[in-house]
C-alpha cells in the first residue's frame, strides 16, 4: 500500500487532507484524516482510534482488533474486512440532541431524597480509565459507570445500605429516545399487546 503509514505505540497523528491510501499499523494510537479523493484505509494494529472525514469513497479494511473507526456523515464507506472486536460508527457533528451520559451525580441523587425512608438511587460517574466500554465492547470517547444504591434516609442524613449494581455505558449502547413524543401505530400496538 502506498501513501501514508502510521506506526508506533500511543501515537497521535492528524494527517490533514489526504489523497492517497492510509495504513495504521500502530497500537493505542489516534489518527485523524480528511479524504479528498477515493482511497483505502487499512487498520492493522490494536486499540486504535481512527476518524475519517470528507466526502469521498473510502474502502475500509480492519485486520486488527479492538479498533474504533469513526467516519463522517458524507463519507461513502465500504468495509472489505472487519477484523475482530472492532467498531465502526458515524460521526455526529455537534452532538445536538444527544443525551449527556452523566445525567445525575451522587450528590444530586441524594439531594432529591426526603427526610425519612428507604430509596434506591441511581447516578453516574465518569470512567476515565476505561479504554473501551465493557458493556458493548466499543471504543468510545465517553464512558460512564451507572451506579445503583439502596439508601436509608433519617432526618435528611443518608446512609448507603448496599451497592446494588455498577455497569459501564457509552453512547454506542445507550438506550436513548429523543425528546419528541413517541407513538405506536395501531398495528404496532396490536402486535405488542396482542
Amino acid at each position: 500500500m502506498t501513501g501514508h503509514t502510521v506506526e508506533g505505540d500511543q501515537a497521535s497523528r492528524d494527517l490533514g487532507t489526504v489523497t492517497e491510501d492510509v495504513a495504521v499499523e500502530a497500537s493505542r494510537s489516534s489518527v485523524e484524516l480528511t479524504a479528498d479523493a477515493d482511497l483505502a484505509v487499512r487498520v492493522a494494529g490494536e486499540r486504535n482510534s481512527v476518524t475519517v472525514r470528507g466526502d469521498s469513497a473510502v474502502d475500509l479494511a480492519l485486520t486488527g482488533e479492538r479498533n474504533g473507526v469513526t467516519v463522517g456523515d458524507a463519507v461513502e464507506l465500504t468495509i472489505s474486512d472487519e477484523g475482530r472486536a472492532n467498531s465502526v460508527s458515524r460521526e455526529d457533528f455537534g452532538f445536538e440532541g444527544r443525551p449527556e451520559l452523566v445525567q445525575q451525580s451522587r450528590d444530586e441523587a441524594l439531594a432529591e431524597l426526603g427526610w425519612f425512608g428507604f430509596a434506591i438511587v441511581t447516578y453516574q460517574t465518569e470512567a476515565t480509565e476505561r479504554e473501551y466500554c465493557h458493556a458493548c465492547g466499543a471504543d468510545a470517547d465517553t464512558i460512564v459507570y451507572r451506579h445503583e444504591e439502596r439508601v436509608l434516609t433519617v432526618l435528611g442524613w443518608s446512609m448507603t445500605l448496599r451497592n446494588r449494581a455498577r455497569s459501564d455505558q457509552c453512547p454506542h449502547c445507550s438506550d436513548y429516545v429523543p425528546d419528541s413524543d413517541v407513538e405506536l401505530t395501531e398495528a404496532e400496538r396490536r402486535e405488542i399487546y396482542g
